[in-house]
């Protein structure tokens, strides 16, 4: 395996593992404020929705997980490429979390 190609899916496992971590500390701040709180809300925010929002966030970010670490061959760069940028933008709301590496910016944002 060629140096870089492991360097990116150490930088792509670290960024997973930075995800995950968000995603717990995300449903550990919604148990928080569920708590006592009726769950029947029909608006847009209910308790419902974002339980279910984080889950598909976890399954997304392993499907895009395993895409990031395809054989470096020719065909499968692009898409390697493309789900290491999809994992960038997840964690681009996090920007603010002491943990955020620069270097996991996505190309083009600001």
């Amino acid at each position: 395996m060629p140096t870089s190609f492991a360097a990116a899916v150490t930088t792509s496992q670290d960024l997973v593992r930075f995800l995950l971590s968000r995603v717990d500390d995300d449903e550990t701040e919604l148990r928080k404020l569920s708590r006592g709180q009726s769950n029947e809300g029909t608006g847009l925010r209910s308790l419902d929705r974002l339980h279910a929002e984080l889950a598909t966030k976890r399954r997304l970010i392993g499907a895009l997980q395993q895409l990031v670490v395809l054989r470096d061959q020719p065909a499968e760069r692009a898409v390697r490429h493309q789900a290491g940028q999809m994992l960038r933008f997840l964690a681009l709301p996090y920007e603010w979390h002491a943990k955020y590496r620069q270097e996991w910016r996505p190309a083009g944002s600001h």
